[in-house]
């Protein structure tokens, strides 16, 4: 699970998050300031977001710049109401710092519809609650059926779809005259996914048979 962990740059050993959330199996990513904040947000899309603010570290300002990514991803803070000025928020979670113990049950429990949200490839992330595409800097938003089509292909990850399944599956049709609308939403996923589309790495066309997701790209 990834996690972003907002917290001062001058904060001791200590006092800080980052070692016992390591410690966890976390995979956690740092920031300091709202705009680093956000821009992490953009660049790995964790599944949570844990503000550990101490005395000097303003939540709402954090919160503002966070909500403007539109990932909506859970937070937990870990402070007082009154000392962090939390505001009230479906996806936000106070936890006393007297239980700072809990943390790991509090993640778990925080993020357990995030669970399976995203699918982590070395290139590219799939987050299927939004249903887009994050490769590198760019973001891209999958139509219906390229979500539907895409989603088949992953469930079956490393196993040949024949042409026909495909089209019964997405398109509800055993009509097999003229699958060019098929290829061409394989193109344009490629154009998504892919960092070369013409050379695909993880969309492999089986021919005369159909199509495999591979996550074997070595």
């Amino acid at each position: 699970m990834h996690v972003l962990l907002v917290e001062n740059d001058d904060l001791d050993p200590t006092t800080s998050l980052l070692y016992s959330l390591e410690e966890g199996g976390y995979e956690v990513c740092l920031a300091h300031t709202p705009s680093s904040a956000a821009q992490k947000i953009l660049s790995v899309w964790p599944n949570l977001i844990v503000f550990n603010p101490a005395q000097s570290l303003n939540v709402i300002d954090f919160k503002e710049a966070l909500d403007k990514t539109e990932l909506g991803v859970p937070c937990i803070v870990v402070g007082t109401e009154t000392q962090n000025q939390t505001v009230p928020d479906h996806n936000l979670i106070l936890l006393d710092p007297s239980q700072v113990q809990d943390l790991d049950q509090r993640i778990q429990e925080a993020a357990i519809n995030q669970k399976d949200r995203f699918l982590r490839l070395p290139t590219f992330i799939v987050d299927f609650q939004k249903q887009t595409i994050l490769r590198g800097t760019e973001r891209f938003a999958l139509t219906p059926k390229e979500f539907k089509l895409f989603k088949l292909l992953i469930d079956y990850t490393n196993q040949i779809l024949k042409r026909k399944t495909i089209m019964q599956e997405v398109w509800e049709t055993d009509y097999m005259g003229d699958t060019r609308t098929l290829d061409v939403h394989i193109r344009w996923l490629r154009e998504k996914i892919e960092e070369n589309p013409s050379r695909p790495k993880y969309l492999i066309t089986v021919r005369g048979v159909g199509y495999r997701f591979s996550t074997d790209c070595n």
